[in-house]
Formats: structure tokens, C-alpha cells, sequence
């Protein structure tokens, strides 16, 4: 995999990780060894803490957060989050850039 993400990370192209970037520790933001340096990425549900840390940005790019359908009652039932009107303006959120 190290081999893999080091050739994405050398091409001359966008790069797009989807949830998490390979190679990022999604609870710390830590990389342990190799990690993709994404251009953008598209989590789900909910921004995993390891993708909102400080000195990831280069890992993460600017990120977007996909609603995938989980109702919002979960959301506040399991984990005290009111997002009720976060997916108004469409299924997907610009968290950062």
C-alpha cells in the first residue's frame, strides 16, 4: 500500500480520498507511515476527529461532509448532536478549506 500511495501521491492529478484519506489515523489524525495527501475529501455521516486536527490539512485537503440517510434522531439520541438542518442546502457540506 506504501508503494500505492506514494505513486498518488507523485502523479500530476487531484486526489480525492473518500471518508478518510489512506494512511490517516481517523480517531487522532495521526500517520504512522505512509499517507495520501488528498486535494479534497468527502467523509460520511459525520467528520471523524482525526480528519479536524491540527497539521492535517495537507492529508485532508478540503473536506466535505456526504449525508448518507442517517436520520437525525439518531444522531441526537446517540450522541447528543443536533443536526436537524445540517443537510438544508443539499446532501453534501463543506466542513473546511
Amino acid at each position: 500500500m506504501a508503494d500505492l500511495i506514494g505513486w498518488a501521491n507523485a502523479a500530476d492529478a487531484p486526489v480525492v480520498s473518500l471518508d478518510v484519506p489512506s494512511g490517516l489515523d481517523a480517531s487522532t489524525g495521526g500517520t504512522p507511515g505512509a499517507a495520501i495527501s488528498a486535494n479534497a475529501t468527502m467523509t460520511l455521516a459525520l467528520p471523524k476527529p482525526g480528519l479536524v486536527v491540527r497539521n492535517v490539512a495537507p492529508f485532508v485537503g478540503d473536506l466535505y461532509l456526504a449525508d448518507i440517510g442517517v436520520p437525525a434522531s439518531l444522531y441526537r439520541d446517540a450522541f447528543g448532536f443536533d443536526v436537524s438542518d445540517l443537510f438544508d442546502e443539499g446532501d453534501v457540506v463543506r466542513v473546511t478549506n
